[in-house]
């Protein structure tokens, strides 16, 4: 072979290993980018656009990252509206709240809450409103969505909406007699629950001056001032989509079962023992505190459960408890109901095999 053929034979073979050597960078380039991209797709999406390292679902951002919110008067702007009563039931003293009074009771008490309720609508937050609920209560005739349990109209609303946080609100609009020009005073408290615990994680307090009618200037200084509560809620809501939302679990044995806690189950466990190994599993990040343990009750306190299920929608206690149950049942042979009564207190009765 001449030196012409053989120069250029050799730059074909360098030709040839240099897109061969391509084809081996793409290739690995490419299934890096893949792992990046399957990592993304199963991960959850939390609040905004922050992403929860530890779940496989991806969701929508609006629609699940962000809670539901509902806006409720505090118990105090009720009884200053003669919308609060003690009763007794049953020997038991329960709050009656009439939100339907309170509402009708004032133009601007429904104007209030609207403008708090829009605010976060143009923030793309899902959002529960206080009078269409009523409105689907006094519908469906509903007054106790709990068998032989008394409850009020709160327990309803929230039973019926479901929210994730409750906003509660507490004003008042005084004349100032220290101003010159006599102008009122306007101070109002936004404190927000978690729904399913009834804990308060934040509450903002704002002060200011009613230079139009008491509806106006609440919207325009709660507009100057909703973004502050808007940061609290999406950093409590990170770490409910995180670390899992809390709920209490209760264990009792009814009077006529044939068996307690204490009891062999057919796994050769006892029922305790069995009920604190799936605690173990199914609670998330196995986030739970056993406050009391007797033949006749388990009962779990601060109890982490899953925000979503695998397909994207909400999980509550009460889809929890079903699961719970369906386990007791198939691998324990016990017969047992769900008591769940708010939604964040899960109650399983066992009746017996």
């Amino acid at each position: 072979m001449n030196n012409k053929n053989k120069h250029t034979q050799g730059r074909w073979c360098y030709v040839l290993k240099m897109f061969l050597l391509g084809i081996t960078i793409i290739i690995v380039c490419n299934s890096c980018d893949e792992d990046k991209g399957n990592g993304n797709q199963q991960k959850l999406t939390n609040y905004g656009n922050a992403v929860e390292m530890e779940e496989k679902t991806v969701v929508n951002v609006i629609e699940q990252a962000k809670p539901s919110i509902m806006v409720l008067p505090s118990d105090n702007l009720l009884l200053a509206y003669d919308a609060l009563k003690t009763v007794s039931i049953n020997g038991s003293s329960f709050l009656d709240r009439d939100y339907t009074k309170y509402i009708l009771a004032n133009k601007d008490n429904k104007a209030i809450i609207s403008s708090i309720q829009n605010e976060f609508v143009q923030m793309d937050y899902p959002l529960n409103d206080l009078e269409q609920t009523l409105k689907q209560l006094k519908n469906r005739e509903a007054t106790n969505l709990a068998d032989g349990v008394a409850q009020d109209a709160k327990t309803l609303l929230l039973q019926t909406a479901s929210p994730d946080i409750i906003l509660e609100l507490d004003y008042s609009c005084k004349l100032d007699a220290l101003d010159p020009n006599f102008q009122k005073s306007l101070t109002y408290t936004i404190t927000a629950f978690d729904s399913y615990t009834n804990k308060a994680f934040s509450s903002k307090t704002i002060k200011g001056t009613a230079t139009q009618d008491i509806a106006t200037s609440f919207a325009q200084s709660f507009h100057n001032n909703v973004n502050d509560i808007e940061r609290e809620i999406g950093k409590y809501f990170k770490d409910i989509v995180v670390n899992g939302r809390e709920i209490t679990v209760r264990f009792t044995v009814s009077q006529k079962a044939n068996i307690n806690l204490s009891s062999e189950a057919i796994t050769g466990d006892t029922y305790s023992d069995w009920i604190m190994d799936y605690m173990d599993l199914h609670a998330k990040k196995g986030t739970y505190k056993l406050q009391n343990n007797t033949d006749y009750e388990l009962y779990f306190i601060n109890v982490r459960i899953p925000v979503l299920k695998s397909d994207g929608t909400q999980y509550s206690a009460y889809a929890w408890a079903r699961e719970l149950i369906k386990a007791l049942r198939s691998e324990c042979g016990v017969k047992c109901s769900n008591k769940v009564q708010g939604l964040g207190d899960v109650h399983i009765m066992i009746n017996g095999l």
